[in-house]
């Protein structure tokens, strides 16, 4: 399987973060907040987000740099297509990668039970 996040895969759009934020279901992690919607489209999309709360731009870019290869390596992992908009705490830059991914892998069980439950 192809692990590359094409361009088709973000989200980049203000008007599509803002119908997130609005409509979107949350799951808030120890690293992050994941911010879901079950989307129409054949392929899930990822936005990311991390303010300057997250530290200066090379703390925030790799806090972001890490989110996008989490959800790269386990797109296949999310139950049904979304669009999913990752927010970056503090802790997203420093804190080990292993730690990382078994909080985003939380979150991705977190999806599947609340859509067992829709």
């Amino acid at each position: 399987m192809k692990e590359t996040l094409g361009p088709q895969e973000r989200i980049r759009r203000t008007q599509e973060f803002g119908f997130l934020y609005k409509n979107g279901i949350r799951f808030r992690g120890r690293y992050f907040t994941l911010v879901y919607l079950e989307n129409k489209l054949p392929f899930s999309r990822l936005g990311v987000v991390a303010s300057r709360k997250v530290g200066r731009a090379v703390a925030r870019n790799r806090a972001k740099r890490r989110m996008r290869d989490l959800f790269r390596r386990n797109k296949a992992c999310l139950p049904f297509y979304a669009d999913v908009v990752a927010i970056a705490r503090k802790e997203a830059a420093e804190v080990p990668m292993a730690e990382l991914r078994e909080d985003f892998l939380g979150g991705l069980r977190s999806l599947r039970k609340e859509r067992r439950t829709r």
